[in-house]
């Protein structure tokens, strides 16, 4: 009987571990006021288990395009499904951040995406640039792939971190990188009001289809329905140096993060099938 009770337990151990590891690698879960409507969708390639930018001993960033052994799987993205609290009408405010560490560049990856490609462009996108040239963020005009905001700022450095924020407020666009204000050029060519989406998935790690992958690690991806103000976006940036648990993730929802996608430190196995072990025991025990 005893090793009857023992198999169970340590096959239901076992099941219970692999559904939590198999949910943990598969979804980036929201902790914005959406909810559940903006979990986000990992594929199988995307790694969660690597250490983020923040001094919270916790934060774990999502790995696109490569693992810790530096192999590469070009299609690995995280998809939010469509939601209209992230495809604002045109005049309303919002704001996009992120926190991003690159470890190559072939001067067209993108870390976030949100935009409709086909036909008639719709919605946003950002592109990570050469090193000297920064980050680049692109509104489209519902013309063709015609846009009507392409602004390029902030040069960072491959293997670092980098804070990255576009603010939209219903007219301009701007672009802040590690909290201040990168003074980002603007190309003259593009004209037109901002056509924005009524159906593009939110994408982190590439476009919604894989393609224009990010390579390296992005973290803490935020999206508003307000235009943030620079003391937030400074403030921000400034506590990601914050050790105490949840001090971030605190002041992001408190900022009225809509989407605000965390990857949670997942236990080490052996010591998740331990716990459950003792939660099983107890059980066991109070059955005789």
């Amino acid at each position: 009987m005893f090793f009857m009770k023992f198999k169970s337990a340590t096959l239901l151990a076992s099941v219970l571990l692999a559904a939590s590891t198999s949910q943990a690698v598969t979804t980036s879960f929201n902790s914005g006021s959406l909810g559940i409507l903006a979990d986000g969708a990992n594929d199988d390639a995307v790694t969660l288990d690597q250490a983020g930018p923040l001094a919270d001993p916790n934060d774990r960033a999502a790995g696109y395009g490569v693992t810790p052994q530096n192999t590469f799987n070009n299609e690995a993205n995280t998809v939010v499904p469509y939601t209209a609290a992230l495809n604002p009408s045109s005049s309303s405010p919002f704001s996009i951040e992120f926190w991003a560490k690159p470890v190559s560049t072939d001067n067209d990856d993108s870390p976030v995406f949100n935009r409709v490609s086909a036909g008639a462009r719709s919605g946003w996108v950002f592109f990570q640039r050469a090193e000297s040239v920064g980050w680049n963020f692109r509104m489209y005009n519902g013309v063709g792939s015609d846009m009507s905001t392409n602004i390029t700022g902030g040069t960072y450095t491959l293997g670092a971190w980098s804070h990255v924020v576009a603010v939209w407020d219903g007219t301009t666009a701007k672009l802040f990188v590690d909290g201040v204000d990168a003074n980002a050029s603007a190309d003259p060519g593009v004209s037109g009001t901002y056509n924005a989406s009524t159906s593009a998935t939110f994408s982190v790690g590439g476009y919604d289809n894989g393609k224009s992958s990010f390579n390296g690690l992005v973290d803490e991806t935020a999206f508003y329905g307000t235009a943030l103000t620079p003391a937030q976006i400074l403030s921000h940036h400034a506590a990601a140096s914050n050790p105490t648990p949840g001090f971030y993730s605190s002041l992001i929802q408190n900022d009225g993060a809509l989407l605000y996608l965390r990857n949670a430190q997942v236990p080490e196995p052996a010591s998740a099938v331990f716990v459950l072990m003792g939660g099983l025991a107890v059980v066991f025990r109070r059955r005789r």
